[in-house]
């Protein structure tokens, strides 16, 4: 599950956004072999899930094959990783995430250092 939700943009774009362009753009599907698939119960097939949650899962192979054609069609990604991909791929938006959050944290800084100062100047 971390692989097909964490490396995906959760941004909202608004009212105008389609739910199946929301649902293809948030979530991927980890490829993987057939035989170790039912180890996952069938949620490394995330983009059909998120479509049609009730789906049951021995169904969402067969769906994944018509929402690739619906995405095709549409002009949308229907996103799939490998998992030594969508491991790197995870990996790549943890470390902008930690990037961010070293940014906020020199602001922080900056913010305390600038309201003592004010405040030893008052």
């Amino acid at each position: 599950i971390v692989l097909s939700h964490f490396s995906m943009s959760t941004a909202d774009l608004g009212p105008t956004e389609s739910f199946p362009h929301r649902q293809l753009r948030t979530t991927s599907d980890v490829i993987c072999d057939e035989s170790i698939g039912f180890i996952h119960g069938g949620l490394h097939l995330q983009v059909t899930h998120h479509l049609f949650p009730r789906l049951p899962r021995h169904n969402l192979k067969r769906a994944s094959v018509l929402v690739k054609q619906f995405a095709d069609e549409q002009g949308l990604t229907y996103a799939e990783f490998g998992f030594v991909s969508g491991n790197a791929e995870v990996i790549g938006v943890l470390r902008g995430v930690a990037e961010q959050v070293k940014l906020m944290g020199k602001v922080a800084n900056a913010e305390v250092t600038e309201a003592l100062a004010h405040k030893k100047a008052a």
